[in-house]
């Protein structure tokens, strides 16, 4: 009796560990998801907001598969590599809107913002703000290609304004 009773109610508890578990949100779009290559599309800062938004985020280890994605993406904004001179790993970001403007694109870097050794931009993006996931202000950038961040912001990148000025 007391072993049918010890079943029922393990039974139970796991029903209702199950059904919590179909109530868990979805993985965030800024989460990084398994994948040596990401591309990440993403709305301007709306009024009120801090950040842009992410409409969507797609990661693959497979580079054909990834330029796949990235040709049918929205507008080039930036790209982050893993490593100096555009090496290792890399995420490819799009803007949904156009190009970069006065008001830009303010980019939370999710995971990646211990891992951001260079990075390029496009699309009229021609000013960076990096701002470090640790508080610390910030990095500014000019032009487009950024071989290597420097020491101070190595692997430290939470954010980035980027802008067209």
């Amino acid at each position: 009796m007391h072993l049918r009773i010890r079943t029922a109610a393990t039974l139970a508890v796991a029903a209702s560990f199950i059904g919590l578990v179909g109530l868990a949100p979805p993985v965030s779009a800024s989460q990084t998801p398994e994948g040596k290559y990401c591309t990440i599309v993403v709305e301007p800062v709306k009024p009120g907001e801090k950040t842009s938004r992410v409409k969507s985020r797609t990661c693959t280890d497979d580079r054909a598969t990834a330029a796949a994605a990235r040709n049918s993406a929205q507008t080039p904004l930036m790209s982050w590599y893993e490593h100096a001179n555009y090496g290792g790993d890399s995420t490819m970001v799009f803007g949904e809107f156009g190009p970069c403007d006065l008001s830009g694109y303010k980019l939370n870097t999710g995971l990646w913002s211990r891992s951001i050794s260079s990075f390029r931009t496009y699309s009229s993006c021609n000013f960076q703000s990096a701002y470090l996931y640790d508080g610390d202000c910030c990095a500014t950038y000019w032009g487009y290609d950024t071989p290597y961040v420097g020491d101070w912001a190595n692997d430290r990148i939470g954010s980035f304004q980027i802008n067209n000025i």
